[in-house]
């Protein structure tokens, strides 16, 4: 069998598309990018195997979210190319391989086959994330979502640290008069996200550099579910037995460790196509076949069929369990007194959201939304919408609100939990409608004058009326949309006088016509 010679250059290919998905997700996450960047991250971002499933039932089997489909076809004709191109946190992955290989010792920096003795954790996470979901609760798609995982440690990691280089580099230039970099400001975040991206990125890197795509072929559920579709690919990596010479060079290099050079077989369901093999082999002894055998991994006892009966016995244990899971997502209720700051029942979610209900059921707290609100009202949050919704970011009044002219976070949802809006329908989306408490308002407990929330309203809402000499805000809710503009300038802390009650179902507030409207001033950051 001859070589065919494009296959050892399959490895360059693989290493420019993925650094070319990987650097364009960066910079979006990091907020740093040209415009073509988000069509280009919103094309890659429906490639995206759990984003793209989720988009598939937001919008009510649209054809913007077959891009799952896509991968899954690509898979059962190629292999998991998702794995090695597509997934920024493969990526990651293999950049931490790479940066620990001049450090460790020679014999070290060799990955050595092992057989696939944990298809049983595999398919038992598999199990469960996916009975988790179709019962409504996200905690372990959150949790363990490849791409979401990125864009946490991204955001919560990534995004400060650039933040305090371009500041250093700012403060720095300023001594010699030269202003080209503005500073950025950085919200802070809270202790909870910070160790849970801090854990996720540390297991990483110790997955990465002990063994390769470990985490890929162990814990994540959209490797699983590619294992699955690769076990019958049609064009499969395969060694020619004639050509070769047992030289191990094939093995050494394969960090998904499936490859067995002693016995000549590879484990498909485990190869995430990184094609480094194909580079490594001096000879011919690997080539494409598209032979449709089921190949058989030597070290392997256990039969096929009776892994199936393991997967399907995992999957109805699961099941079973699904009670004491629900019953633990419910014991984290939303409307506790003092959950939320603000004074609102529930989180307030982003425009484009439908509802509350639509948004926690297919965000996948990936928080691409979060890297491109440039107001930063959008934070990451812990338990506060509940187990069910762990991870998934709200709209925090106390410290921003949400721009008027803005639809950044609506034209970046990769999973459909946040639709498209262009600006005109953006701007009469209700999020909820604004409350005031006038025994809290220091007009009335300091006998003062304000109107800082009046004076900052968008639409008009907020207008101050005449009370016992002084002037109080009064709300008309037909016009508020719930942008948090009022409670973001009002003075009083630790709660506000002037809040927004969020809407469960986001509704449509009255058009302001152009002759009335909007208000053109330009909120400071500290309005006091």
């Amino acid at each position: 069998m001859q070589k065919i010679s494009f296959l050892p250059h399959l490895r360059k290919i693989r290493i420019v598309v993925s650094l070319f998905v990987f650097v364009a997700f960066l910079l979006v996450f990091l907020n740093v990018r040209p415009s073509i960047l988000i069509e280009i991250t919103d094309l890659l971002g429906r490639l995206q195997i759990i984003p793209s499933a989720m988009r598939f039932m937001a919008m009510f089997f649209a054809v913007s979210g077959l891009g799952f489909a896509l991968m899954l076809l690509l898979t059962w004709l190629f292999g998991r190319i998702y794995c090695s191109s597509i997934c920024p946190l493969g990526t990651l992955q293999d950049i931490f391989i790479a940066i620990a290989r001049p450090f460790k010792k020679r014999k070290d920096r060799k990955f050595i086959y092992s057989g696939n003795q944990k298809y049983i954790l595999r398919y038992t996470l598999l199990a469960l994330t996916l009975i988790l979901w179709f019962s409504g609760s996200l905690m372990l798609v959150n949790l363990l979502d490849p791409f979401s995982n990125f864009g946490r440690i991204t955001v919560s990691l990534f995004k400060p640290a650039y933040h305090w280089l371009n500041n250093q580099l700012a403060f720095f230039l300023e001594r010699f008069y030269i202003y080209t970099v503005d500073p950025i400001f950085t919200p802070s975040l809270s202790a909870e996200i910070v160790a849970v991206s801090s854990l996720v990125f540390i297991s990483l890197v110790v997955m990465s550099v002990w063994r390769g795509r470990l985490f890929c072929n162990t814990i994540c559920p959209a490797g699983s579910a590619l294992s699955l579709a690769a076990h019958q690919q049609v064009f499969k990596i395969t060694f020619n037995h004639d050509a070769c010479t047992l030289c191990g060079k094939c093995e050494r290099v394969c960090k998904a460790e499936c490859l067995n050079s002693r016995t000549k077989t590879i484990d498909h369901n485990r190869c995430v196509s990184c094609f480094n093999c194909f580079a490594a082999c001096s000879g011919n002894g690997l080539y494409y076949s598209t032979q449709k055998e089921i190949v058989k991994v030597a070290e392997s006892a256990v039969p096929e069929n009776t892994k199936r009966r393991q997967f399907m016995l995992t999957a109805i244990g699961g099941l079973l369990t699904l009670p004491l899971l629900k019953g633990s997502a419910k014991g984290q209720g939303m409307s506790l007194p003092g959950m939320v700051p603000t004074g609102t029942t529930l989180p307030i979610v982003p425009p484009g959201s439908i509802s509350y209900e639509h948004f926690t059921s297919h965000c996948t707290a990936c928080y691409m939304c979060v890297g491109v609100c440039p107001k930063n009202v959008i934070v990451p949050t812990f338990m506060d919408h509940g187990l069910q919704g762990i991870m998934q970011p709200k709209l925090d009044f106390h410290r921003s609100f949400c721009n008027f002219d803005c639809v950044e976070c609506t034209l970046v949802c990769p999973s459909g939990a946040i639709k498209p809006q262009t600006l005109e329908q953006k701007q009469v989306i209700q999020l909820g409608i604004a409350r005031f408490m006038v025994e809290s308002c220091i007009v009335t407990v300091d006998r003062t004058d304000c109107g800082a929330c009046s004076e900052h309203c968008p639409t008009k809402a907020v207008d101050m009326v005449e009370w016992d000499g002084l002037w109080l805000p009064e709300v008309t809710p037909d016009l508020c949309i719930g942008c948090g503009a009022c409670e973001f300038a009002c003075p009083t802390y630790p709660y506000k006088a002037i809040y927004v009650e969020a809407n469960t179902v986001h509704n449509t507030a009255q058009a302001i016509p152009q002759s009335d409207g909007p208000r053109k001033e330009e909120l400071e950051e500290f309005p006091f």
